[in-house]
């Protein structure tokens, strides 16, 4: 016999990882078509003391790649126009002809096939997660391609990630 239980509407605190005060600004270019993935995972990053900017496509990424020069790109892989293989193929080169150290790049992709089969594409990109987000998940992959440590702080979960709709 299950014992079922009401959902509580009480909010319940959570951990956010954020940035020691002695860190430097890391900057993370967000790429997506989907503004709620951009709007929920920009909300993510800038509450844990990111600067954060986003594209909505790969041309848009590259462009904004050349411009601000992010530590970090999460890259949707499937967008129209210009995909974001494409746009981290461009990045690459312009890395390699630059002479410039490479960007970490973590493709993002809402297929858990695609996901897998790209996993064994090697110099493209840094790693792969699959969406929906999941914050611990996020923040981990952060921690290991940018090499740094988190400090904690509570928040309400449903008060930072409320999106609203027009």
């Amino acid at each position: 016999m299950a014992l079922l239980t009401k959902p509580t509407t009480k909010r319940l605190p959570c951990l956010l990882p954020c940035l020691p005060s002695d860190h430097p600004t890391y900057r993370i270019l967000v790429v997506d078509d989907h503004p709620v993935n951009r709007t929920l995972m920009m909300r993510l990053l800038q509450r844990s003391g990111f600067a954060v900017g986003q594209a909505v496509d790969g041309a848009d990424a590259f462009t904004l790649w050349e411009q601000w020069q992010p530590q970090l790109i999460f890259m949707d892989l499937l967008m129209p126009e210009m995909d974001g293989r494409e746009a981290t193929r461009l990045i690459r080169t312009a890395e390699t002809v630059n002479h410039q150290p490479p960007t970490k790049i973590i493709a993002l992709t809402a297929h858990p096939a695609i996901a897998k089969a790209h996993q064994a594409e090697t110099g493209v990109f840094d790693d792969i997660t699959t969406k929906p987000i999941r914050p611990y998940s996020i923040f981990e992959l952060i921690a290991k391609h940018l090499d740094l440590q988190y400090v904690y702080s509570s928040f309400n979960s449903l008060d930072t990630f409320s999106v609203e709709s027009h």
